[in-house]
């Protein structure tokens, strides 16, 4: 009966022992199951490019209004809107009726006294004429061509031409109006080149030279970038903005921009080497201050950052974070400093 009861004992004694193996956790998984699971990176150096990406609006580099140089009634044009024109190419022509009457005469004249001055040459030759009175049939002849010279000028005031070559973008005369001199008669624009006018501010002006390459993007043109230069930096910032207007050209042999569109110009200040950076959302903005966590030997540490250049969806690091450092990527939300961490 005794050794029944000892049985009975050890068996009962057995089983609480494996029991307790199986219900009881250990210490490790104790602290396991208090961490938090994160995924980290290392911090590694990389080249960043700083970008400085300033809107604009566009116009045609070459954009001339051709005036006419005297009065008179439009009798011909050929030119409608929309046609490409050279440069020098018969725009329109202008009634200067009276204008070449004069002219004729003027010619008619110059014709005489060049004869008159012929003859006049000889007699003096001949000792018949005196000095004098052949200098003075010299004088006429000059100003006999000096109005000749002027007539001609009045003649071919009445053709206008195109003073560049483009495309004519406005008229703004019939024919068979009158117009005075100075009156506008045409619109010409070459959209072959495009020059897009941007502000600078003045911290970045440092940055910015002339002859510096730059992209040009439109926003009614998605998917297209062109290639552009500065062309020009003003030498006075604007009192208001203290910004400084700068000109960039682009080249466009399709005429795919157009004038007044807007344009965004991409300018590189600065490539930088072995920058330290963060992806954009793991930062994270509590009170003012930005955050990111760092783990450290189980344990998530806060770190208090500044950022500079921002590059697509990284950041670069200025200040409280290093080359080397394990950061928190995933899981950084549900931290805290001291927070245990299980980093995967």
């Amino acid at each position: 009966m005794y050794k029944k009861y000892l049985t009975l004992v050890s068996l009962c004694a057995i089983m609480l022992v494996t029991t307790g193996c199986n219900d009881t956790p250990t210490e490790a998984k104790m602290i396991e199951s208090k961490a938090v699971r994160v995924v980290t990176s290392k911090v590694e150096p990389i080249t960043m490019i700083d970008m400085l990406n300033l809107p604009g609006a566009t116009e045609p580099d070459d954009d001339v209004c051709v005036s006419s140089e005297s009065s008179g009634t439009v009798i011909w044009l050929g030119v409608k809107e929309g046609d490409r024109v050279k440069r020098n190419a018969l725009i329109g022509r202008l009634d200067v009726s009276s204008s070449g009457a004069r002219f004729d005469q003027a010619k008619a004249t110059k014709k005489l006294v060049t004869e008159q001055l012929r003859r006049r040459r000889e007699l003096l030759k001949k000792g018949v004429l005196a000095k004098e009175e052949f200098d003075r049939m010299e004088a006429e002849l000059a100003r006999s061509e000096a109005s000749l010279r002027e007539m001609q000028v009045n003649v071919e005031y009445g053709v206008v031409r195109a003073p560049i070559s483009g495309i004519v973008n406005h008229l703004y005369l019939d024919r068979g109006e009158r117009v005075k001199a100075g009156d506008m008669f045409v619109d010409i624009v070459d959209p072959s080149v495009i020059r897009t006018t941007i502000n600078v501010p003045e911290m970045d002006i440092p940055y910015i030279k002339k002859g510096l390459e730059v992209t040009v993007t439109v926003d009614a043109i998605p998917g297209r970038v062109w290639k552009g230069v500065v062309d020009f930096i003003s030498f006075k910032a604007d009192n208001a903005s203290k910004t400084f207007e700068t000109r960039v050209l682009t080249d466009n042999p399709d005429g795919a921009i157009r004038a007044g569109m807007l344009a965004r110009v991409s300018l590189e200040r600065r490539v930088l080497k072995n920058a330290v950076t963060t992806p954009l959302y793991a930062i994270i903005n509590q009170g003012g201050e930005r955050l990111l966590y760092v783990e450290e030997d189980g344990v998530a540490r806060a770190r208090t950052i500044e950022i500079g250049v921002v590059e697509g969806d990284h950041a670069q690091v200025t200040k409280g974070l290093k080359i080397g450092d394990k950061l928190i990527v995933s899981g950084h939300t549900l931290v805290e400093d001291g927070t245990k961490v299980n980093a995967q």
